[in-house]
């Protein structure tokens, strides 16, 4: 097994213009050759983009590699999103009529933007969330270097597996970064089944609080005048909570979750949507007063029933797993119950099962944007995750932008969960690839179903953190 790093495909560029080159066949294809039996001289590429998941796939472009293995398309006048190169060729000695795909990789692409990088992160600062957690979190969200290049994690002798077109490797976790950005295959695969997660050691990197970091990117709807701002947050480990923590059937290394706020062409917020676990698994809220199966709902702005301060929207986090909910309160997915956020018992006593809770809350449990300060509650620092500068090797730094984001060059599947559905990191899950239906078909969220607990508990919340500030 293979405990080397290749790199196999890098992204040069990926904005107006893609431009590719495959840098391990240039320097070693008697390997590849000798693993596919395919022959890199017969190398050619197809360039496709599918604006959502119900349609068909567009030919973009398609042609022979040039003579030093690389590829260039312009995109200029091209639709922003997700598009997929496939890169075939012929078996050594074989005919045309042999020719097949080795290569699969999705790549993002924001040739044009309606505003600036500058206009992005006044409306980003803006709205940005206040995060509520629960007493006993102990995973806080930690910046994408930090995923990836925590000092815990460069000291570890562990590794990951995964299954590459020149055989199974064994990649060093403190090389992972480097793997990432030059290995994007869509069909690749984080394989975690070997780990101990009591000895792994994305386990120990918890993250902290006072120096949390949380992204955003920016996404148009390329239909309307709409446009979409998510937050990103990143966590190395995600221990999950009650009987599926007991059991070992959820936790995971690597875990994102997101919101989404929804803005008019007026760059008025419209609506907000909280992902919180697949689709397809129900959830419940408050034992059976609300379910819903979408894996995300959708909240009508402005919505004074809402937990908010100011301009900025509260939301809830679930323990361990990191899900986002609209409110506090105990849900139940599956074999997972898990307490989101802080709960007054006074109020949402005789509605939840949770255990009983101090009024007060401890610092650590409300995140605060930039913009709002306490003495109290620490604040995270806002970046931005830009899609139109995504490349393999990150620019160097500079204003709203974050060298370290090149790892999300990397369309395989990052969560690898026994017997669960695996997931891909932005840009490349459902949201990003399928925005508008993402946000079109999500649960509906409707405060006046709830009991008028829920709505005064939500106040209760928001005048607590107002309470705080300076």
């Amino acid at each position: 097994m293979s405990t080397d790093v290749p790199r196999f495909f890098r992204i040069l560029e990926s904005g107006a213009r893609l431009h590719c080159d495959l840098p391990e066949l240039q320097t070693n294809p008697e390997r590849f050759e000798k693993y596919t039996g395919l022959g890199t001289d017969s190398i050619r590429f197809a360039l496709e983009f599918t604006k959502n998941s119900r349609d068909a796939p567009v030919p973009i472009a398609f042609g022979a590699l040039a003579a030093d293995l690389s590829f260039t398309v312009d995109l200029s006048g091209q639709p922003g999103g997700v598009y997929t190169v496939r890169l075939d060729a012929i078996p050594l000695g074989g005919a045309e009529p042999d020719r097949r795909v080795f290569w699969m990789q999705h790549v993002f692409a924001q040739p044009t933007l309606r505003r600036s990088p500058e206009a992005i992160h006044d409306i980003a600062m803006r709205y940005a969330p206040i995060f509520l957690y629960s007493r006993d979190e102990k995973y806080f969200p930690v910046s994408l270097h930090d995923l990836l290049r925590h000092q815990t994690l460069l000291e570890s002798d562990g590794h990951v597996n995964v299954e590459t077109v020149t055989g199974p490797a064994e990649i060093p976790i403190r090389r992972l970064d480097e793997f990432l950005r030059f290995n994007g295959h869509a069909e690749y695969l984080l394989d975690q089944s070997f780990l101990s997660f009591d000895e792994s050691a994305f386990r120990a990197v918890h993250g902290d609080f006072r120096r949390s970091v949380v992204y955003y990117s920016y996404l148009e709807d390329r239909d309307s005048d709409r446009f979409f701002i998510n937050y990103h947050t990143f966590y190395a480990f995600d221990p999950k909570t009650g009987i599926a923590k007991l059991l070992n059937i959820g936790p995971h290394i690597f875990d994102r979750e997101s919101l989404t706020m929804v803005f008019d062409g007026e760059e008025r917020p419209v609506s907000l949507v909280l992902s919180g676990h697949l689709e397809n698994q129900a959830i419940l809220f408050l034992e059976r007063l609300k379910m819903w199966n979408t894996g995300r709902v959708r909240i009508n702005l402005p919505d004074a029933a809402s937990p908010a301060v100011q301009e900025h929207p509260i939301v809830a986090v679930a323990e361990g797993s990191h899900a986002l909910y609209p409110a506090a309160g105990a849900y139940h997915i599956s074999v997972l119950t898990e307490v989101a956020g802080h709960i007054f018992q006074s109020i949402l006593g005789k509605l939840t099962d949770a255990e009983d809770t101090p009024h007060e809350m401890d610092s650590h449990q409300v995140l605060l944007p930039p913009h709002l300060q306490s003495d109290r509650f620490a604040n995270y620092e806002l970046r931005a995750l830009r899609f139109d500068l995504l490349r393999s090797e990150g620019l160097p730094p500079q204003s709203h932008y974050d060298p370290a984001s090149a790892c999300l060059v990397f369309s395989g599947y990052w969560v690898d969960v026994p017997g669960m559905q695996n997931e891909r990191f932005p840009p490349f899950s459902r949201k990003e690839r399928d925005i508008e239906d993402w946000i079109d078909n999500a649960f509906p969220w409707n405060w006046s179903e709830l009991p008028e607990d829920v709505a005064r508990h939500n106040q209760a919340l928001s005048e607590y953190i107002a309470e705080r500030l300076k």
